[in-house]
Formats: structure tokens, sequence, C-alpha cells
């Protein structure tokens, strides 16, 4: 099995309006949400991956060629997606998934992602980034909540602090605080994707309850909004 990952530093990142960013945009809306619509069910893998090949024959994707996609793949500046090459009867074939951010059904995220393993006594965070709109709702739901994702998406820590690219928009106006060795060790499955998006899909009821909040932080002055003193 051969990988086709991002080359840092060496290939240009898409910008919006070029043709790449929306062929991108294209690939991250079927790949995560709209396989059973365009009849790929068929070959769907519980690792998220499906035929580049029958992507390519899918009519909104008639005039693409694998070349491309394969700059897409090696140029998002989210590593939103990942190829893979296998053998499928001695012949090489690729396949392309998304790395998270799925709402189809027929995925298994311990296929598709890492388990995130927390040992006793270990402090770890996460960071979840969101807006002050949205604030009174998650109050007044009990905690974060996946929505009509399957995963509540968090990062290790602030966009382009360690390393980090993808988990929370830029242009988020809060920043919540999450002990996710505390939930870790209350039974919620915390993963990694492979563009190292922290995923969890909450508690059974897809909320991850606010006790697992330690702060949430207004980026524009700096100043604690929860808890209040």
């Amino acid at each position: 099995m051969a990988d086709f990952q991002r080359r840092r530093g060496k290939n240009k990142t898409a910008k919006k309006g070029d043709v790449n960013y929306t062929l991108s945009r294209k690939l991250s809306n079927l790949l995560r949400h709209r396989v059973h619509h365009n009849g790929l069910s068929d070959c769907l893998r519980p690792d998220g991956y499906v035929s580049l090949a029958r992507v390519l024959a899918l009519p909104q994707f008639s005039s693409v060629t694998e070349e491309t996609i394969k700059e897409v793949v090696e140029t998002n500046d989210k590593q939103r997606f990942n190829l893979t090459s296998e053998d499928v009867n001695n012949t090489p074939t690729l396949f392309i998934r998304a790395n998270q951010g799925h709402t189809i059904h027929g995925i298994d995220e311990e296929k598709l992602l890492t388990r995130i393993e927390v040992t006793d006594g270990e402090s770890s965070t996460a960071i979840h980034g969101t807006y002050l709109k949205a604030w009174n709702s998650i109050l007044e739901s009990g905690g974060l909540s996946k929505m009509n994702r399957q995963h509540i998406h968090l990062a290790a820590a602030l966009p382009g602090e360690r390393g980090v690219i993808s988990g929370m928009r830029f242009s988020s106006e809060l920043i919540v605080k999450v002990d996710l060795a505390a939930a870790t060790r209350s039974g919620i499955p915390f993963y990694r994707s492979a563009n190292d998006v922290i995923l969890t899909p909450g508690a059974s009821n897809g909320i991850l309850p606010l006790k697992f909040i330690l702060s949430v932080v207004d980026r524009a002055s700096n100043e604690t909004i929860y808890p209040k003193n």
C-alpha cells in the first residue's frame, strides 16, 4: 500500500478562486457527505476510501484527471484527503477518502481514525473553536454537540501552533479548552485523524458535557467567559 500525502513546503496551497480550490470543495462534499447520493455505496470501505476511478467516472468530475486529483491531495492546506494505492487483481488501484468530517453512514471510526489513549494521572487537553452567537446554545444543550456530523472537532492547539493546520476555523471567536483526559477516563472516546484533527462523538446523546470544559476565552478581548468567577 502506498499513500500520497501532502508534500509540505514544496507545493503551492490552493486559494479561493483557484481551480484546485473549487475541485477540493467538490471532493470534500462528495467524500464527506454525498457518497451514497452519487451511487458509490457499493465501493465505500469502512475506512472511508472509495475507488478513485469511480469518482472520476461521475459527471461532475468528467474533466478531471488522476494527476489533478493527486495535486489537490498534496497541496490541500488542511490535508483533508488521502490517496492510497493497492493491488487489486494484480493491478495497482487508487482509492481516495476524506480524512474526517463525515456525515455519511457506512464508516467505521475505528478504521478511519486512531483512538487516543490517556494513561491514569495524565493531563491532556484539546481546543474547540466556536462563535459568540453559538455560546448560549452550547450552554442550553449542556455542552458541545456533534450536530449533524459524526464527531465534534477539536485541535491539539491553536491554528499555526505546534504544527496545527486543522481542527478549528481561523475565524473562531471563542476558544473552548476541553479536559480530554477526564472525558476519556469517563468513557467518552477520542480519536485522531490522519491530518491531526481530534474527534469525539461525545456521550451517548452526542454531547460533550460542560463539566469537561475547563475554560472558554473570547479571542478578541482575551476575557474568560466560562467559568464565571
